[in-house]
C-alpha cells in the first residue's frame, strides 16, 4: 500500500511528459472554419516539411530557427504551433512580432484569438480577451507561468521593455530599417531574450531583394536547408525549382490580354532527365538536406521552401501564374519572392542557381 501511495505522490508531482511541438500540434491543436481551408484536428503529416521546422525549436542545442519560405506553405500555422506548445508545455515569457501594430493587431484578432478559442488545452489557459479581463488583450496574453506579447516592428515600445525567452518574428523582410528612433528592430527584441539560457528566436518571411532581404542572411547563417524530393526513376534527391519544370501550353488573345491554357506540367530530373507528374512527385519521400550544416553546432538551424512541394499549390497554377507575370518587371518579382521563396535579384535574371 505505501509503494502505492508513493508512485501516486511521484505521478502527480512529476513533469508532464516532454512533447515535440508537432507531436503536441497533432495532440492538441485544432484548426477553426473561419481561418482554415481544412478545419479540424491539425495534422502535421499533411505537409511533413513543417514536421522538422517545429521540432528544431524544442531541440535543446538549437537557439535559432530561421525559414525562408513561399507563401502558402503553412508558415503562420507552424508560428502558431510553436507559440501553443509554449503556453501549455513549457510557459514563459513570448513575444510576437509582426511587420507593423496594424499587422500585430489583425494576426492577434484573426489568427491567435481563433487558435486560442478553439483549441482546448490553450482556452483552459488564456481567458477571453472579450471577457473584460486585465490580463486578457488584443496585444497581450497572459497565462500561468508566463505571457505573450503580440508588437509591430515599427513600435519600440513593444520591443524594448521586459525580459522574453521566446522570440517569434514573423515576414521579417517586410520590417522597417528602424523601430522608430530606436534602431533595428530585431536587435532591440533579441537584446531582451539576452537573460535566459534557454533562449528562443524564430524567424520566418518570404525574401524581397537579393543582398537586402533580412531572411536571406538569416539563412545564409544557418544550415540552409533545402525540401528535397527522391527522383523516382534515379533516387537522387532534389530542390524543386522553377527552370526544372516543363510544361506545354497554347495561348489565345483575347481583348489585348493572352490567356494561357497549361497542358502538361512535368518536372525534369536534373540528374537522369526522366519526367515525372505533380501527382507522382508529391508521393515521393522527400527530406531536407542542408548545404552548411556546421552552422548546427552554432545553434542555427535554417530552412527553404517554395510553392511546388505545398499540398495548397498547384503546379499548373504556378506555370499559368508565371506565363502571366513573366513580362511585367514589378509582378513577375512578386512571384519570384511569394512563389518561388526566392530574393529578387535587380540584374532580373530569371532564376537563381539553385
Amino acid at each position: 500500500a505505501t509503494t502505492d501511495l508513493f508512485s501516486k505522490i511521484a505521478k502527480a508531482v512529476a513533469p508532464p511528459p516532454k512533447l515535440t511541438v508537432s507531436q503536441w500540434a497533432d495532440q492538441y491543436r485544432r484548426l477553426a472554419p473561419e481561418s482554415s481551408a481544412e478545419p479540424g484536428q491539425w495534422r502535421t503529416d499533411r505537409a511533413p516539411y513543417q514536421r522538422e521546422i517545429m521540432d528544431a525549436v524544442v531541440n535543446p542545442n538549437i537557439e535559432k530557427v530561421v525559414a525562408m519560405t513561399s507563401s502558402q506553405v503553412g508558415k503562420s500555422e507552424v508560428l502558431l504551433n510553436i507559440m501553443g506548445y509554449y503556453i501549455d508545455i513549457d510557459p514563459g515569457p513570448i513575444l510576437m512580432v509582426q511587420p507593423t501594430l496594424e499587422t500585430a493587431q489583425d494576426f492577434s484578432k484573426r489568427r491567435i484569438a481563433t487558435m486560442l478559442s478553439v483549441t482546448e488545452r490553450l482556452k483552459m489557459k488564456v481567458s477571453d480577451s472579450k471577457s473584460r479581463d486585465i490580463n486578457n488583450t488584443i496585444l497581450m496574453k497572459v497565462f500561468p507561468g508566463g505571457f505573450l506579447a503580440i508588437g509591430g516592428a515599427n513600435s519600440p515600445a513593444g520591443l524594448a521593455s521586459r525580459p522574453i525567452r521566446i522570440l517569434l518574428c514573423d515576414e521579417v523582410d517586410r520590417y522597417p530599417a528602424s523601430a522608430g528612433s530606436e534602431g533595428d528592430p530585431i536587435a532591440l527584441a533579441e537584446r531582451r531574450t539576452m537573460t535566459f539560457w534557454n533562449r528562443k528566436h524564430v524567424y520566418t518571411s518570404t525574401p524581397t531583394i537579393k543582398g537586402a532581404s533580412r531572411i536571406e542572411l538569416e539563412y545564409e547563417l544557418g544550415t540552409q536547408e533545402k525540401w528535397c524530393v527522391q527522383c523516382p526513376s534515379c533516387d537522387n534527391y532534389h530542390f524543386i525549382v522553377m527552370r526544372d519544370m516543363i510544361f506545354r501550353y497554347d495561348k489565345k488573345e483575347n481583348r489585348n490580354k493572352t490567356l494561357y491554357i497549361i497542358n502538361d506540367v512535368k518536372w525534369r530530373c536534373p540528374t537522369c532527365t526522366n519526367e515525372f507528374d505533380e501527382f507522382t512527385m508529391k508521393k515521393q519521400p522527400a527530406k531536407w538536406i542542408a548545404d552548411n550544416p556546421g552552422a548546427i553546432k552554432r545553434g542555427i538551424r535554417s530552412f527553404r521552401l517554395n510553392a511546388f512541394v505545398s499540398p495548397w499549390s498547384s503546379w499548373e497554377k504556378i506555370v499559368q501564374e508565371f506565363l502571366e507575370v513573366k513580362d511585367d518587371p514589378e509582378l513577375y518579382k512578386v512571384f519570384i519572392n511569394t512563389v518561388l521563396g526566392e530574393t529578387w535579384e535587380e540584374r532580373g535574371e530569371i532564376e537563381d542557381e539553385t
